[in-house]
Parts: structure tokens; sequence; C-alpha cells
């Protein structure tokens, strides 16, 4: 265990370090994130935060690869980078990008959503999928029945799995998306990332998966030493260059060396489903789904009359839960989980209605 504590504790200092350095740069040229109706802060908050979290993530990533063998996972290296490891970090890299753009100057969200399927395309252009889900009761349903040869740029030529690989990208695209709205509280998304990152690790660490555990492991540590910057009251802010980071590589994380995607779907369950209930209600109401509301889980937990602390602190909880769940239990298991994830999330909107109508009660008397 001494072996993953290590780059987890100096990827954290790493992190922290650079938080500071990246904050007074923010601070310095006036890259700031000013309050407005739709937004809970008071104060204008410097963000960009994502950029400390990317770069010691890097820094550690490309150290590992120059001076050891431990974060392998595709039979041979393009340059001095394991194939499939490569294909993460170019991804994350447009990402962050797209990320800082998007923080400095504002990018349109379809354009965002454009470089989503790009990031996410790079990782299964260099061999990382899903190459099956498996079935209660034993079995798998094979993803890679389905193959057609594909050239890049005239000379690089792949096979393309067509239910595999589509279903990686649209999964990868979803969870950058779930991390960047889950990102509307001080310590939300980073808090609940580590709790996901930490149990990928014990369960890649239970699948004899080492390089995927050293690399939840790293991630993790990315995300912690950021953590006391950022919980409330925060003094810096993710942005989307971190959001759509952490969403990304929970998704990588999830499919890479297999077995794990159950696992991050227990645990970020409740943030998916009120992706899906927001989505929808935007839909249905004619608005563009990635227009800005107070009508998230998480905004409704403060409507109710929670503090912001209490509010982050229940969702860290039930994913603490339900990530020692996913660690533990198996298949069938899982997916008796997600239905107990169901009901929780029903009850959840019921008791909170409940109590938001209560609150209006007592303001109107």
């Amino acid at each position: 265990m001494e072996s993953y504590l290590g780059p987890f504790i100096i990827t954290a200092l790493i992190s922290c370090g650079l938080t500071y350095y990246v904050k007074a740069l923010a601070q310095k040229f006036k890259l700031a994130d000013y309050p407005s109706p739709r937004k809970i802060h008071t104060k204008p908050t410097p963000r960009l935060g994502g950029v400390a979290i990317v770069l010691a993530f890097f820094i550690v990533i490309v150290g590992y690869e120059l001076a050891s063998t431990r974060l392998n996972f595709a039979p041979f290296k393009v340059w001095f980078f394991d194939k499939h490891l490569l294909g993460a970090v170019l991804g994350a890299i447009i990402l962050l990008i797209v990320g800082i753009w998007d923080d400095i100057r504002g990018i349109k969200p379809w354009k965002k959503l454009f470089w989503h399927f790009v990031a996410a395309s790079f990782v299964v252009l260099f061999g990382i999928g899903i190459d099956y889900l498996r079935i209660p009761g034993g079995g798998h349903i094979d993803l890679n029945s389905l193959m057609i040869p594909v050239t890049f740029l005239g000379k690089y030529h792949f096979t393309y799995a067509v239910f595999g690989d589509t279903l990686t990208i649209l999964w990868i695209v979803l969870l950058i998306n779930t991390l960047n709205f889950l990102d509307g509280l001080d310590g939300l998304a980073s808090g609940v990332s580590i709790i996901a990152a930490i149990s990928i690790f014990f369960l890649s660490l239970s699948l004899g998966q080492p390089g995927a555990a050293l690399l939840a492991a790293i991630f993790a540590g990315s995300v912690s030493g950021f953590l006391p910057w950022n919980f409330n009251p925060a003094r810096i802010f993710l942005g989307d260059s971190g959001s759509m980071f952490l969403g990304y590589m929970l998704g990588v994380l999830s499919v890479i060396a297999g077995g794990k995607v159950a696992t991050a779907l227990l645990i970020l369950g409740i943030p998916l489903l009120d992706v899906v209930w927001v989505v929808l209600r935007r839909i249905f109401k004619g608005q563009n789904p990635f227009t800005a509301d107070k009508f998230h889980l998480h905004h409704r937990l403060l409507a109710a009359g929670l503090t912001q602390r209490q509010a982050v602190i229940i969702l860290y909880i039930i994913a603490a839960v339900f990530g020692i769940i996913a660690v533990l239990a198996g298949t069938t298991e899982k997916i008796q989980a997600l239905w107990w994830l169901l009901a929780l999330m029903a009850a959840l909107v019921i008791a909170l209605l409940i109590l938001e109508w209560r609150k209006r009660r007592i303001n109107r008397a």
C-alpha cells in the first residue's frame, strides 16, 4: 500500500502548491467568477483551479512514464508513453485548452460538447474501450462483435468497435457533463471525484489491476491537493478547465483495464440522475438543455434550508456509501443497489419538495 500512498501524497502536495500560484495569477489578471442571480457565491472568486489539478496530474504521470513501468496498460509504447495512457493524456490536453478558453472568453455549450466528443474519441482511438458488459447470474455481453476498419490521416489504421467504442465515447461525454453540472457548490465536484477515485482504486486492487490503481491514486491526489482551497468558503473555483477534467478522468478510470463502469455508475448515480432530470425538464419547457439554473439537487438542498457545507457533506456521504457498496458487491448486488439508488433519489426529491413548501409557508406567514 505504501507504493500507492507515496504518489498520492506527492501529487497532492504539487497540486496544493500549484493552486496557490494559479490563484495568484487569476487574481492578477482578474480572471474571476463574478456573482449573478443564478450563482450562489456573493463575491468575485478566482477560477482556473482546474489548471493546477491537471498540471499536477501530468507532472507525476510523465515522471512515472520516464522512470518506471508501473503505468502499463497497452502491449507497447508510443514515444515513451504507454499507448492507452497517451490517448487519455491527449484527450485531457484538449479539454484543458477548451476549458481555459471557456473560463477566460466563454464558449457556446454546443461547441464545448463537440470538443467533449473529440477528447473522448482520442481515448478509443488509442485502444481504451468497453469490451463487454456483465450480466446478473454470470456471463457477459460482447460489445466487440461488430468491428469496422478505419484509416486515420491516411496512414494510421485501426478497427472501430461499433458498440463498445460508441458506448465508451458516450459514457465519457456523459461523465464530463455530469461533473460540470455538479460543480455548483464549494468543494462538491472535487470531493465527490476523490471519493469515486478512491473507490476505483480499491476496486482496481481487488481486480488485480495495479496500473489502474496507481492512476486512480495519482488522480485522487491531484484533486485532494486542490480541495482545501475549494471547500466552503472557496478561495478558488475549478472552472470548466477543472470540472471537465474530473468527469473525463473518472470516465477513463472506469473503463481503462475494464470492469469499473458499474462502480462509477453507483458512486455518481445521484448526480447522473440529477443531470437527466434537469436536462429533460429544460427540454420539456422548450429551453436550451445547457442553460444554467438553480434546479439541480444541490440547489434544492440549499432551498430547503441547508447550508452549503451541510448539502455538500450529505452528498459526500451518499457517494461514499455507494462507493463502499460498489467495491464490495458483485454484479447482481450492484444492480440491486442501483434500484436502491433510484428509490433514494425519489425520496430525496419528495422530501426536498415538502421542505421547500414548508419553508415558503413560514416565509409567507
